[in-house]
């Protein structure tokens, strides 16, 4: 059924709630899950020491959101968490990962934007799902989570 699912997480606003809803599915078919991050790269007219500065920057948010989400996916009960840092621009990376990899579905959030908003800078979900050749879930941020409550 589904073997391994990808989870990608990430984003300005980043939320572990795909990996949690990842971990539950994989609790109940035993699957294999790998959650990814993606990351812009960095403008090559940074310079030295400037380039080398962001990249750091870029790989400690990045491991950091890997950690909290493989500890959110094995409360859930994942059996088995990978994690991976990618560069490039996410719904195209997040398609070419899966496929390169044989990945079954592919979990990931949306930052409920409006529909104005959507539409000037894009949604990684609906790129990812319109691209995938595998299901995709859309797990959005419970209720409340975004109001301070």
């Amino acid at each position: 059924m589904f073997a391994k699912i990808l989870v990608a997480v990430g984003g300005n606003d980043a939320s572990i709630e795909p990996a949690r809803v990842a971990g539950r599915l994989a609790a109940v078919t035993s699957a294999t899950v790998t959650i990814v991050t993606v990351a812009h790269a960095a403008p090559s007219s940074l310079g030295e020491p400037y380039l080398t500065r962001y990249e750091n920057k870029e790989i400690s948010g990045a491991q950091g959101l890997l950690d909290e989400a493989r500890l959110a996916a094995l409360a859930e009960g994942a059996p088995e968490v990978e994690t991976e840092w990618i560069e490039g621009m996410a719904a195209e990376r997040i398609v070419e990962f899966a496929e390169k990899h044989d990945f079954s579905m592919i979990v990931l959030g949306n930052r409920r934007r409006g529909r104005l908003q959507s539409a000037i800078l894009g949604s990684v979900s609906a790129g990812v799902a319109s691209h995938s050749r595998v299901p995709v879930v859309i797990a959005p941020e419970p209720r409340g989570a975004d109001e301070g409550s």
